[in-house]
């Protein structure tokens, strides 16, 4: 029964990429391995777009919004269908929404809510061959971040605050996190994360796909490191009392957990 569920969500994550890519969108995440109450400006800040016919399918338009939040932002929550999305931690105490959204015929509506300082961002799309939303928001690096995808990548850079990330198809890319607890999850595609600080909780799981965690080498962990198919790495140093823990969990695919600059170290697989 596991196995059939499994399965059936590759199927579904395999579609969702195939589907993007036949309509010519060009989605990071779904290469080798493989997104206010409206889409005019809205009360959490005023946006420009200018939109251009896309170069990727005859009769395919692409507009650029710029969204800046002036409240409060502690946690923020993407939902994404089809587009990548990148997450950056600043020291500003504001946040920003960038989309760039590709369409047939009519442009997706998207949304950016800010309440008790949580700022949800989503979109959704009427019947039409083409329809995505590419991300780029920038937060307070404090701030906690929940990003899921349906197909496209999730990149995330410079967050100190608890991290998940989940994606059907999709890779996952995080580097400097300094949070203390991060879970990244995707069922077919890579997962590749390095850390500026030893995180108090590390889950990675992929389906199919290779996981690579980078961690510095200053801390003890607690590590369990599980390839169905494929080999397991680990060279960092372990204790089963470690304070920090790590799991790393794939069906289809090759686990490395180092440290920054390591060749060397503790090996096992």
């Amino acid at each position: 029964m596991r196995y059939e569920k499994g399965m059936d969500r590759m199927r579904r994550a395999a579609l969702l990429c195939g589907l993007a890519l036949a309509a010519g969108l060009t989605l990071t995440g779904c290469q080798a391995s493989s997104t206010s109450t409206s889409a005019s400006p809205s009360a959490t800040g005023a946006a420009t777009a200018d939109a251009t016919p896309a170069l990727s399918v005859p009769g395919t338009h692409r507009s650029t919004a710029v969204y800046p939040i002036s409240s409060p932002v502690s946690l923020l929550v993407v939902i994404s269908q089809v587009g990548d999305v990148t997450v950056t931690g600043t020291s500003a105490s504001t946040a920003s929404v960038t989309e760039t959204s590709s369409y047939s015929s009519r442009p997706p509506v998207t949304t950016r809510r800010v309440s008790g300082g949580t700022l949800a961002v989503s979109y959704s799309c009427p019947v039409e061959l083409v329809c995505a939303v590419v991300y780029d928001i920038r937060v307070p690096r404090t701030a906690a971040v929940q990003v899921t995808a349906d197909a496209g990548r999730i990149m995330l850079s410079a967050l100190a605050g608890p991290v998940t990330a989940k994606a059907d198809a999709g890779l996952i890319t995080a580097t400097g996190l300094t949070g203390g607890s991060v879970s990244l999850t995707t069922d077919v595609g890579a997962i590749t994360a390095d850390f500026g600080a030893a995180p108090a909780t590390l889950q990675a799981v992929t389906r199919v796909g290779a996981i690579t965690l980078q961690v510095p080498a200053d801390a003890l962990y607690t590590i369990t490191a599980n390839a169905t198919v494929g080999q397991a790495t680990v060279r960092i140093p372990q204790s089963p009392s470690a304070p920090h823990t790590i799991t790393a969990t794939t069906d289809v695919g090759a686990i490395l957990v180092t440290s920054a600059g390591s060749s060397a170290g503790q090996s096992s697989s």
